[in-house]
C-alpha cells in the first residue's frame, strides 16, 4: 500500500473502516485484487497501517456489496461473480433515481430549481476547463440535490443502500475528458425535464443516463 493512501486514512475524517473500505471496493473493481484472491486480514492490516478491527469491518461491507465471500475456517476472498452484483446494483440504482427524479418534478420549487441550476452551471464551467475532480463534486451535489428536492425519506434511504459504488462509477467516467460534454448535456436534459414539470420524461432520462455511464464503466473494466 503506498504513502498517499496511508496519509489520506490519517488524515482525512471519515472512518477509517469508510476508508479502507472504499480503497477496497475500487481496487475490487478496477481488478486490483483479482477475482478469487485471498484477503488475508494480517497483511491488509499491516499494508494499510492499522488493526485488524477495520479491515474485519471493511471486509463485512464488501461481503454485503457482493464483492466478497466469506468461507468458515479458510477467510475472505474476492468474489468470482462480483459483476453479477454490480450489475444489478446498476439497474436498482438507475430506477430508484429514476423515480426521484420524477418525483422531484412533480414537488419542485421555483427556489429549488434555480439552485439545481446553479449547480449544472458550475457543472458546465468545470466541464468546459477539462477539471475532472472539480467535475466529479459538482455530478454528485447535482444528483444529491435531485434527491433532496423529492422530498422522500423512503427513496432516499433505498438510494443510498444501493449507491456504494457510485462514487467509483462517477470517477471512473469523468476520468475520461471526452465524456465529458456528453454527460453535461444528459445533466441538462434532466434539468430540463425536472423545471418543465415532465415527471415521465425526467424519469426516462434519469433511468437512461445512469444506465448508459455505468455501462461505459463497465465496459472499460472488462477491456483491463
Amino acid at each position: 500500500m503506498n504513502e498517499e493512501i496511508i496519509t489520506r486514512i490519517s488524515m482525512q475524517s471519515r472512518s477509517v473502516r469508510e476508508l479502507i473500505y472504499e480503497e477496497m471496493k475500487e481496487a475490487i473493481l478496477n481488478k486490483k485484487y483479482e477475482a478469487g484472491t485471498h484477503l488475508r486480514e494480517r497483511e491488509l492490516a499491516k499494508e494499510f497501517n492499522v488493526s485488524t478491527t477495520p479491515v474485519k469491518e471493511a471486509l463485512r461491507q464488501l461481503e454485503k456489496d457482493g464483492l466478497v465471500v466469506t468461507q468458515a475456517r479458510k477467510g475472505s476472498y474476492v468474489s468470482t461473480n462480483f459483476m453479477n452484483s454490480v450489475e444489478e446494483i446498476r439497474w436498482a440504482r438507475a430506477a430508484l433515481e429514476g423515480v426521484a427524479a420524477r418525483l422531484a418534478a412533480n414537488k419542485r420549487t421555483d427556489e429549488e430549481i434555480a439552485k439545481l441550476e446553479s449547480i449544472l452551471m458550475k457543472m458546465k464551467f468545470y466541464t468546459n476547463e477539462k477539471n475532472s475532480k472539480m467535475l466529479e463534486k459538482y455530478n454528485s451535489k447535482f444528483h444529491d440535490f435531485i434527491i433532496q428536492i423529492a422530498k422522500n425519506n423512503y427513496i432516499s434511504n433505498q438510494i443510498e443502500a444501493v449507491c456504494s459504488f457510485d462514487k467509483f462509477i462517477r470517477k471512473n467516467v469523468l476520468s475520461d475528458v471526452e465524456e465529458h460534454e456528453r454527460a453535461f448535456k444528459e445533466h441538462s436534459t434532466i434539468f430540463e425535464k425536472i423545471k418543465e414539470k415532465d415527471a415521465v420524461g425526467a424519469e426516462d432520462v434519469m433511468r437512461n443516463h445512469i444506465n448508459r455511464s455505468t455501462n461505459l464503466t463497465l465496459n472499460k473494466n472488462n477491456s483491463k
